[in-house]
């Protein structure tokens, strides 16, 4: 039995939960309550090694990393999830864009929308007087633009017929784009994108 260690306001927990869904893979959930810092204990250290959510434990072997799991699964349980020659390239970039550039853009701009700007802080590991609210919201058009036009040119990110980690990798955020106050509207491309992933069979929303 598959063990995930979740919360269910994360949007990188969501992506597992998503793809365990897709997949249609049976697993068990443990609530991590971050907000009241459940994950700073020894005893989580040893499943995820910056006491980080999501972690997941397949069968006594510990990964954490949201991309680090996805891969896992698709490795292990899902090969048909990685994208086959020549995108496969393809697959890892955007797997980083979502690693990089999603993660210090619209992934903080969302947690500041969602939680005080001095919680924000501190799970971001910066002080207040450092939270960088128009400088996110610039990183945040900046990447959608970009990856709206990659949608406008190619149905999936990947660039091959189906969906692939890679947007499942990047999904997580964008389903929640409007908890950060984003006009998805703007990006027809994207929405696009988001309405065919919640056609796939499987598919499970984000949690409350």
């Amino acid at each position: 039995m598959l063990t995930l260690h979740d919360h269910p306001r994360s949007g990188n927990c969501y992506k597992v939960r998503l793809f365990l869904a897709l997949i249609g893979k049976e697993y068990q959930s443990v609530f991590v309550d971050v907000l009241a810092r459940g994950n700073q204990t020894e005893e989580f250290a040893r499943i995820s090694a910056f006491q980080q959510v999501p972690a997941l434990v397949d069968n006594g072997l510990a990964i954490w990393d949201s991309h680090a799991i996805l891969l896992h699964l698709a490795h292990q349980y899902a090969p048909g999830w990685l994208a086959p020659q020549p995108h496969l390239g393809a697959m890892y970039a955007w797997i980083s864009v979502s690693a990089n550039e999603i993660a210090n853009s619209l992934q903080p701009l969302r947690l500041t929308r969602v939680v005080s700007n001095a919680e924000a802080a501190h799970h971001l590991g910066v002080s207040e007087a450092l939270l960088d609210v128009p400088g996110m919201e610039r990183r945040t058009e900046r990447v959608l633009r970009r990856m709206d036009k990659r949608l406008a040119e190619r149905g999936w990110l990947a660039g091959g017929d189906a969906p692939t980690v890679a947007d499942i990798a990047c999904y997580g955020y964008l389903a929640l784009a409007e908890e950060a106050a984003i006009d998805i509207a703007s990006y027809p491309a994207i929405a696009a994108w988001r309405q065919r992933i919640r056609q796939l069979p499987g598919y499970v929303p984000p949690g409350p």
